[in-house]
């Protein structure tokens, strides 16, 4: 394993080197062109600035026949004929001087070219279009069996250009063609490559040399290994007496010190609040769930009495109770209100454990499961089975609970108390004309009206559809019942402003009166219904009690 990271290591550093080697060479080849590109680049534009320069007229030096100029030729006084040379056919003088003496082919071209000779191969056009582009130069090694290195850059308009090419539509700092510089890579790639022989040689060394001591360091490493396993043999033997005179005593410890870090586990990570008081009652030791519950931290209780967590819904007589059991018991369990550290009430299921024995100080360890939410959800329920949905008052089942129980505290007592039954006349023309939303808005309503019709210890439930029932209690004369009933009818009497608009209604009320019209559940509802059915028969939108011949 070791030999292949450092094999794969000296390889990469080789593949790295023959990289740089590479760049090397791409980067003296684009340093010759751009070099020759500029050359020729500043000759041009000496030339253009001067407007072209004349020489005389040779064997070599011909007029330009693609040169439009008025003053092309001119004749000395001497009579010496001369002809002039532009920026392109300087350029092309250059490129002959320069084949000649290194073997540099220097050409002029263009994607519009004006002498053909200057139209531009498949690799310059190429870089033309991506001249035009945005690309700022290009050099590329063509191989081949005489490779070379290609470079070329855009020659661009300048303003003494226009002299000349302002007749063919050109703008200053437009892309005019491109100088391309061909230049033999024979000797270069000869030197890359006696470069990457040296390289490819030293890394050979290197890695010979590096495993030749990787192999001297493993057998010396493997003597010692085997020196140090004779070693271990021998103390294995000694340990495997040791161990086993202390097997023993260390399963004990271990087994004690797991059933402690059950122990303490349990306790950091129980959901119940846990607290742990002394003799005295005062809190040494709580966990975390204790804090999250009453927001108190460790550091507000320790030393204190749980009492700072009293509610004062509990008597004195209740937690002298709670300590008697645990004296005599030595536990206790039970429902308790407590207070939060922000105020807010709790109930928990409060469980007490009194521990003693294994020379340990007594201690008192309560859990406390907080139970707040399951209460609200009984109420919620409880609530939900004993009232009306629409109106939230008493229903027929909780209603008919508390009629029981006033007929024993009247009996108890010796006290009277009247029974009504409450109809609403013409409700179903209310739910016909603006819709059942329009009924159950005025239901809520009526059960807001009749609320405040009665007394406080009073009681008001609806039975079902527009069927209401009270019970008036601790009532001293009839004729304050009748009272409470012509209110009834009075406030039930009023219009109804309704989203839907506004309807009328009345009521129809039969009264039966403790003891007088019946002793018990069955009787009291008879003489009630029968009254109401009276007044249904009749006037409507009147009270009256059982026995009476008229209606209030």
């Amino acid at each position: 394993m070791l030999f292949a990271v450092v094999a794969c290591s000296v390889m990469l550093s080789l593949v790295l080197d023959w990289k740089r080697t590479e760049a090397t060479m791409h980067a003296m080849a684009r340093e010759r062109g751009a070099t020759l590109f500029q050359l020729v680049e500043l000759t041009r534009d000496w030339n253009a600035r001067h407007g072209g320069v004349y020489v005389p007229v040779t064997e070599s030096t011909r007029p330009n026949p693609y040169l439009e100029h008025p003053r092309r030729d001119v004749v000395t006084q001497d009579g010496r004929a001369l002809t002039m040379v532009n920026p392109a056919f300087m350029t092309r003088q250059l490129a002959e001087i320069a084949q000649q003496a290194e073997g540099v082919q220097l050409h002029l071209t263009s994607l519009n070219p004006i002498r053909p000779a200057n139209a531009p191969d498949a690799w310059e056009a190429e870089a033309l279009r991506r001249f035009e582009s945005g690309l700022g130069e290009i050099v590329e090694l063509i191989p081949g069996a005489a490779p070379v290195h290609r470079y070329m850059a855009p020659l661009k308009v300048k303003e003494d250009c226009l002299a000349c090419h302002a007749k063919q539509g050109y703008q200053v700092g437009q892309v005019r063609g491109g100088i391309s510089v061909t230049m033999p890579a024979a000797h270069l790639l000869e030197v890359r490559d006696v470069e990457l022989v040296r390289i490819s040689a030293v890394h050979a060394v290197v890695l010979a040399v590096v495993l030749a001591l990787l192999h001297l360091l493993l057998a010396r490493t493997r003597r010692h290994v085997m020196a140090l396993e004779r070693l271990t043999g021998e103390q294995e033997q000694v340990i495997a007496e040791r161990t086993r005179s202390l097997s023993d005593a260390n399963e004990g410890l271990a087994r004690e010190v797991a059933e402690r870090e059950l122990a303490a586990a349990v306790f950091d990570n129980a959901a119940e609040a846990i607290i742990v008081t002394d003799d005295a009652g005062l809190i040494v030791q709580v966990n975390p769930a204790f804090s999250l519950i009453t927001g108190y931290a460790e550091s507000e209780v320790l030393g204190k009495a749980p009492s700072l967590l009293k509610s004062g819904r509990h008597s004195r007589e209740f937690f002298a109770g709670m300590w008697q059991a645990l004296k005599q018991d030595g536990r206790w369990q039970g429902e308790v209100w407590n207070r939060r550290k922000s105020g807010e009430l709790f109930v928990v299921w409060l469980s007490i454990t009194r521990i003693t024995g294994g020379g340990q100080p007594v201690r008192f360890v309560a859990t406390l499961t907080d139970i707040t939410r399951r209460k609200e959800l009984e109420e919620e329920l409880r609530h939900q089975a004993y009232h009306d949905p629409l109106t939230d008052l008493p229903n027929r089942a909780l209603f008919a609970d508390r009629l029981r129980v006033a007929i024993l505290q009247a009996q108890r007592h010796g006290r009277g108390f009247a029974l009504c039954f409450i109809d609403l006349d013409h409700f179903k023309p209310v739910n016909d004309r603006f819709g059942h939303a329009a009924g159950d808005d005025l239901l809520v309503e009526t059960a807001h009206r009749l609320s405040l019709s009665v007394r406080a210890a009073d009681s008001i439930a609806r039975l079902g559809g527009d069927e209401f029932a009270a019970i008036l209690t601790e009532v001293g004369s009839r004729a304050e019942v009748e009272e409470v009933a012509a209110r009834i009818v009075a406030d039930l009497a009023r219009p109804f402003e309704l989203k839907a608009g506004v309807a009328n209604i009345t009521c129809s009320i039969g009264i039966a009166m403790f003891p007088e019209h019946g002793m018990d559940v069955e009787a009291l509802q008879h003489n009630a219904d029968a009254a109401l059915y009276g007044v249904k028969e009749t006037t409507r939108n009147a009270y009256r009690i059982c026995g009476n011949g008229g209606a209030g």
